[in-house]
């Protein structure tokens, strides 16, 4: 959750000396009462204006996207956002065009004592990471919040390949692996977290199954349907705070889910959902935006997808992008892919395999119970001269007893009884 006191964005127009529009932007489009402040040292900008009278942060920042079509190429578009709980600060990253340039950058609107102010800070999507902080500054914002807490830009960006060869991912100075493995990768610095990893995960009829043909044994996965991805994401980091905890690990909680994006399915998932929420670990307060992709279930388990980026609250607006730039800088290894690959077709072929055994399994135990009933409803059962190969119905209720009889007569093991249920095996 947004909190006040620790708020991204302060904007005072008088605190800085400003330069206005030298950086080539269009002037004559800046919307009447905003002004468009500049930094001769830097590329991008920062759109600004405060109105009088107002009560809530998010229809500030709605009206604010319309107003700046003029500016921009049309009105810029909207990639996920947040707000603080009383409405009074709300922030979301954009997507635009300026005279067919694309930029990219962050708008934030903050109310405070009846005053409202949203900016728009922008850049183009190659420098936005390192020039994000010194426009929200341009507002009177220093270090990017009022408290300085925040990091600087990242710098020295630099190729790390991964610790298992699985793969590489450029990480800023002051940035390390936590884990990788198989393409799965981990990594923390002073901008936050970035996660993306996959795991199997049982439905409920999969671990009863599981716990029949094990029992005392634990479910070796999460155990969850694949009803909603957040369900599911609950589920799975549940079971990775309990096993840190189990390593000596910090454990953490999930304190609020503030938002769903389903978006549209890939094939071969049943689910695909961008979630947006809030946790703590170690008392710090951390905003979380994960892309989540749910496997269909066969023979009780999918696959489950995610990737994110975290940062502590106060700090996700101002690190989103560098978080974005590095989660994307991510890569994995050929002969990881490769590898998946084929036990993805492995596992469909031995899936299908058990599904086809399953079907033929449960058939034939159909069939054998059909035989028994109708065999007990006729009443006489099969009795085989294996010498001659001569059938012969008798009694069901005297059929072993005959074949003994008649075996103790010739000395041998000369006659049988054929059950109904044997002769369609």
């Amino acid at each position: 959750m947004l909190r006040t006191r620790s708020v991204v964005l302060v904007f005072l127009l008088f605190v800085l000396p400003l330069v206005l529009c030298d950086q080539g932007f269009p002037q004559a489009g800046v919307p009447p009462g905003y002004q468009l402040l500049t930094d001769p040292q830097m590329s991008g900008g920062l759109l600004i204006i405060q109105r009088q009278g107002v009560t809530g942060a998010t229809p500030l920042l709605m009206h604010g996207f319309n107003e700046v079509g003029t500016f921009f190429d049309g009105r810029p578009r909207a990639m996920g956002g947040v707000r603080d709980a009383s409405d009074q600060q709300a922030e979301a990253g954009f997507q635009a065009t300026i005279q067919r340039a694309p930029v990219t950058g962050v708008v934030i609107a903050t109310v405070g004592g009846g005053i409202g102010t949203v900016g728009f800070a922008f850049d183009s999507p190659q420098t936005i990471a390192r020039t994000l902080p010194r426009l929200l500054q341009l507002g009177g914002s220093p270090a990017g919040s009022p408290q300085g807490s925040c990091p600087r830009p990242p710098l020295n960006w630099q190729v790390v390949p991964y610790p298992d060869g699985s793969g590489q991912i450029q990480l800023p100075e002051g940035w390390r692996i936590t884990g990788a493995y198989k393409g799965a990768v981990g990594a923390e610095g002073p901008h936050g977290k970035i996660n993306k990893f996959h795991t199997f995960v049982m439905t409920r009829a999969g671990a009863a199954q599981s716990a029949q043909l094990l029992p005392g044994a634990g479910p070796p996965f999460p155990v969850v349907d694949p009803t909603d991805p957040v369900t599911v994401l609950v589920a799975v980091w549940s079971r990775i705070s309990a096993a840190n905890q189990q390593q000596g690990l910090l454990p953490f909680r999930i304190t609020r889910i503030f938002k769903v994006e389903p978006q549209s399915l890939v094939q071969g998932f049943s689910h695909t959902a961008f979630i947006e929420l809030e946790l703590e670990k170690q008392g710090a307060i951390y905003y979380n935006r994960s892309l989540v992709n749910l496997g269909t279930p066969m023979a009780g388990t999918y696959l489950y997808y995610e990737s994110n980026v975290a940062a502590r609250t106060e700090c996700f607006a101002q690190n989103y992008m560098p978080l974005m730039q590095i989660l994307n800088s991510a890569q994995t290894a050929g002969h990881i892919v490769r590898e998946r690959l084929d036990s993805a077709m492995r596992s469909s072929r031995e899936a299908n395999d058990i599904l086809w055994q399953t079907i033929q399994d449960r058939n034939r135990a159909q069939d054998r119970m059909h035989a028994n009933w109708t065999e007990a409803f006729r009443g006489t059962r099969i009795v085989e001269d294996t010498r001659t190969g001569r059938w012969q119905d008798v009694d069901l209720a005297y059929s072993a007893d005959t074949v003994r009889r008649l075996n103790e007569r010739e000395g041998s093991p000369r006659y049988r009884e054929i059950p109904l249920r044997d002769l369609n095996p």
